[in-house]
């Protein structure tokens, strides 16, 4: 066994990473660190006893370079014998759209499609190829941003379902692993691009080793892990959150007459236990819904398809978006496939063929065209509604119900329906009859926005 299959195996060990019976989805580049990590995992899998699939995401930024490494991927696996799934992406669209670098819209992509895709295939651990290279810059440029504590961590080995088993490692020792094995990866040119203010920072590094510490890598390394261990030892302050189905709320009252610094920890806690975890959660991101408090108003969005609002005394934290227009009785007609915008209700319908979309949207699902019953339209809630979940007909109301969605909402939410049927909740439920299969010949992609 080559030593560096020896040392991740300690350090899966060590942090609990991978367990017999995981079913770990692995972050797969084609790029040296995500080709070693693929690597060894596989030599790893039956020695621990944990089965494994890749993961590619052709963002549609490189161009034929993209494609490339689209195909790298696939014949890496298929020569291996490991399933892949390959997703592509348009993340020029989804950096408009959210106002985001196109550093930070590529990430927000690529980590919503990842969990996307653990959840189809059923994998509990998701593998990313981070080393202690990363790590290094990680913490490096949390403190150019003037980052507190907890920028000062980095990142962990284990965080929610993502596992980084390579992160202990020098990314020198990831080039000397692939040379000695002849194992073939592909190089991204983007990592060159110094318009990436991470790129930049590696290019500066180097000079900061030669000037200041030799060592300066393995020293932010320590860093991060002895403020994750004082962190780790910090009392938890905690929020009473009360459960509405797939809903969060906590009166606002409790968040009164508190220190700023407080309400942040509150704050921090609130979206912690809503949503399981903190992961990719920003300081300016907590600071905005603290903002939301101050004012008594408002909404914002987080990473993960996650918002966080308020309403009726409350503050509310909802996976998804739910979707709110609010009129009476209302019923449209809806041209799909097609683009349709309603500006009484602010949203905008839009349907295309799989593989003519423009761009995903927020709420996005894929029909079986052949099993729905134009012409179609958009209505709120009437009583008796019922859509087909877990093989049957199930009252709408009763998911509501399960869901949290309080009565006041429920005439407030689009119903996407046929002539026959409703098939798509946004936020909330599809029809399983028209669910996309092997034999799908015609999918339409239907998605809703804002307007």
């Amino acid at each position: 066994m080559h030593s560096l299959v020896s040392k991740v195996r300690k350090f899966i060990v060590k942090y609990s990473l991978i367990s017999p019976g995981d079913k770990v989805l692995v972050a797969f580049s084609g790029g040296p660190d995500s080709t070693a990590l693929s690597q060894i995992l596989l030599y790893l899998r039956e020695i621990i006893g944990f089965e494994m699939a890749l993961f590619h995401l052709n963002h549609g930024l490189r161009g034929e370079e993209a494609r490339r490494d689209e195909n790298f991927c696939i014949s890496w696996a298929k020569d291996k014998g490991v399933p892949i799934f390959v997703e592509r992406q348009d993340v020029m669209s989804e950096k408009a759209a959210q106002r985001l670098s196109l550093e930070e819209a590529a990430r927000v992509v690529r980590y919503q499609v990842m969990r996307e895709v653990a959840q189809v295939w059923g994998a509990n651990k998701i593998a990313l190829g981070h080393t202690m290279d990363d790590q290094g810059e990680t913490v490096l440029l949390n403190v150019f941003r003037g980052t507190g504590l907890r920028g000062l961590q980095g990142m962990k080995f284990k965080e929610d379902i993502f596992i980084r088993p390579l992160l202990a490692v020098r990314r020198e020792e990831i080039l000397e692993f692939l040379e000695e094995e002849g194992i073939p990866f592909v190089e991204d040119s983007s990592n060159r691009d110094v318009s990436f203010l991470r790129n930049r920072l590696r290019n500066l590094i180097p000079v900061l080793e030669k000037e200041f510490n030799p060592q300066l890598i393995p020293a932010l390394f320590r860093l991060s892990l002895n403020v994750q261990k004082e962190e780790a030892s910090e009392p938890e302050v905690t929020v009473p959150i009360e459960k509405k189905g797939a809903l969060s709320r906590t009166p606002l009252s409790y968040f009164k007459d508190v220190s700023s610094p407080e309400l942040l920890k509150l704050v921090r806690s609130f979206i912690k236990e809503a949503r399981g975890n903190l992961w990719d959660i920003s300081r300016g991101q907590i600071e905005e819904v603290a903002n939301l408090l101050k004012k008594g108003k408002g909404e914002t969005s987080l990473p993960g398809e996650f918002k966080v609002f308020i309403r009726d005394g409350y503050l509310w934290a909802s996976p998804g978006s739910f979707f709110l227009a609010d009129v009476p009785m209302w019923s449209f007609p809806l041209q799909l496939p097609g683009e349709n915008f309603f500006p009484d209700l602010g949203i905008a319908i839009r349907g295309n063929w799989k593989g003519e979309e423009r761009k995903k949207t927020l709420q996005f699902v894929a029909w079986d065209f052949e099993k729905c019953c134009p012409p179609f339209q958009v209505r709120n809630f009437r009583n008796g509604d019922r859509i087909w979940q877990g093989g049957k007909e199930i009252k709408v109301k009763e998911l509501f119900s399960r869901q949290g969605i309080v009565r006041e909402w429920r005439k407030l939410i689009p119903f996407i329906c046929d002539r026959e049927k409703i098939l798509w909740i946004p936020g909330l439920a599809l029809d399983e009859r028209i669910r996309v299969r092997e034999n799908s010949k015609q999918i339409l992609v239907v998605s809703i926005s804002w307007l």
